[in-house]
């Protein structure tokens, strides 16, 4: 974590604005863990958005909500496959939907 803080002093020695954006990537079948990490990330680089991978298999996804709840970061993009053309922007009527359907 205190590499990420040198990275982010160096970056902002040359372009004092940067980081313009910081997302942070996560598996979405590691429930709470997640959350953790988020919390973890964001203390040491403040982070503005997040990707959530492996939302094609029994994952559903459901830390999203935790991690909006606890630390106000919103999803950007979301990995529903293997392919680079699986990873699509984050749909939030799609996703509550897919959310409560049975």
């Amino acid at each position: 974590m205190r590499q990420l803080e040198k990275i982010l002093r160096v970056m902002q020695k040359v372009v004092p604005q940067a980081p313009h954006e910081t997302l942070l990537v996560l598996d979405a079948t590691t429930g709470q863990n997640a959350v953790d990490q988020a919390e973890i990330f964001h203390q040491f680089t403040p982070l503005t958005g997040l990707i959530l991978t492996k939302l094609d298999g029994s994952a559903k996804g459901g830390i999203i909500l935790s991690i909006y709840q606890k630390l106000g970061i919103p999803v950007e993009w979301v990995g529903v496959g293997e392919n680079i053309d699986d990873l699509i922007p984050f749909d939030k009527v799609a996703y509550v939907d897919a959310l409560f359907k049975k």
